[in-house]
């Protein structure tokens, strides 16, 4: 509810889905106390709401995540729902296919959050090799420049949640370089935490992302990021470490 009535979310919703939403279903679970629940519709009708938000600009900066996960459950919803239709339609309905559909649903979320997986989507990656100029050999290798991370550390990390590389310099000291070649032991999203840093974190991300696919060479990328985030450059005390990012 206090997601829903935020200002820009909240206008997607209609107001029948609102009253649906406003008045859940109450039932007995097998132990514990009475719950409140929802028609499985609702759930989808929640999603497109919130996809349809995000595709007409309504969303703030902090709830596009949002419009992602939407995404990627009514993709994976699509995918079982289908194998459902099909079954009912050849009678081929039985007990056993209730964890087949539980398994088919998990397989389905996984392969829509691999993207996730990674520390950054390929877009990004797509979008530094056009910048540079440079030449991507194999798109399917997770190998990129080392010059790349300062990239990532100047414009995803350093300017986090307008903190002015604090919220780097805090990483960094739980994640520091740990083998000659400069590599750490874990992704820096890592300690993040899910309710606050990854949600900030993708919000930041995709708009770095939209930026740079959109900006036709490297100075112009860095024009529209300052427009973007005025308050993030420069870094203060970081601002020496990325002098050159060559």
């Amino acid at each position: 509810m206090k997601t829903i009535s935020r200002k820009g979310l909240g206008s997607a919703i209609s107001v029948e889905l609102r009253e649906k939403i406003e008045n859940p279903i109450e039932f007995k679970p097998l132990a514990g106390d009475p719950a409140h629940g929802y028609r499985a519709e609702v759930f989808i009708e929640v999603c497109d709401a919130i996809i349809t938000a995000g595709r007409n600009g309504l969303l703030s900066p902090s709830q596009e995540f949002l419009a992602i996960q939407a995404e990627f459950i009514v993709r994976s919803a699509a995918k079982v729902g289908i194998i459902g239709l099909i079954d009912e339609a050849t009678s081929f309905i039985a007990d056993k296919r209730r964890e087949e559909y539980r398994e088919l649903w998990g397989q389905f979320i996984r392969e829509e959050f691999r993207s996730w997986e990674a520390e950054f989507p390929e877009r990004l990656f797509d979008s530094m090799y056009r910048l540079y100029g440079l030449k991507r050999q194999d798109p399917k290798s997770f190998k990129h420049p080392r010059f790349f991370s300062k990239f990532i550390r100047k414009y995803i990390y350093a300017p986090l949640a307008n903190s002015n590389g604090a919220i780097l310099a805090e990483l960094e000291a739980k994640n520091p370089v740990v083998y000659a070649n400069g590599g750490r032991r874990y992704k820096m999203f890592q300690f993040l935490s899910d309710e606050l840093g990854m949600p900030a974190l993708k919000a930041h991300l995709w708009q770095v992302v939209g930026i740079a696919a959109a900006a036709p060479d490297r100075g112009a990328f860095e024009r529209a990021f300052n427009r973007a985030f005025p308050e993030a450059s420069p870094f203060g005390k970081q601002a020496d470490l990325f002098d050159s990012l060559d």
